[in-house]
């Protein structure tokens, strides 16, 4: 399992990293196929350019 808060994800822009941010929980509604994503995995948005980042665990059922 991996610990989401003693890791930083960073995301290269030209010569710099830039420190990618946890998203919250994007919906309201529980139904929403994307609230069961989080579960497994961890979305993380790009402050810079808005790119979301989806890490798991290797073999976790949360990906494409």
């Amino acid at each position: 399992m991996l610990n989401f808060q003693a890791a930083r994800i960073l995301h290269r822009h030209g010569d710099k990293w830039v420190e990618l941010s946890p998203v919250a929980d994007r919906s309201p509604d529980p139904r929403d196929p994307e609230r069961r994503l989080l579960h497994e995995a961890q979305v993380y948005r790009c402050d810079a350019c808005d790119e979301e980042f989806q890490v798991e665990p290797r073999g976790g059922s949360a990906g494409v």
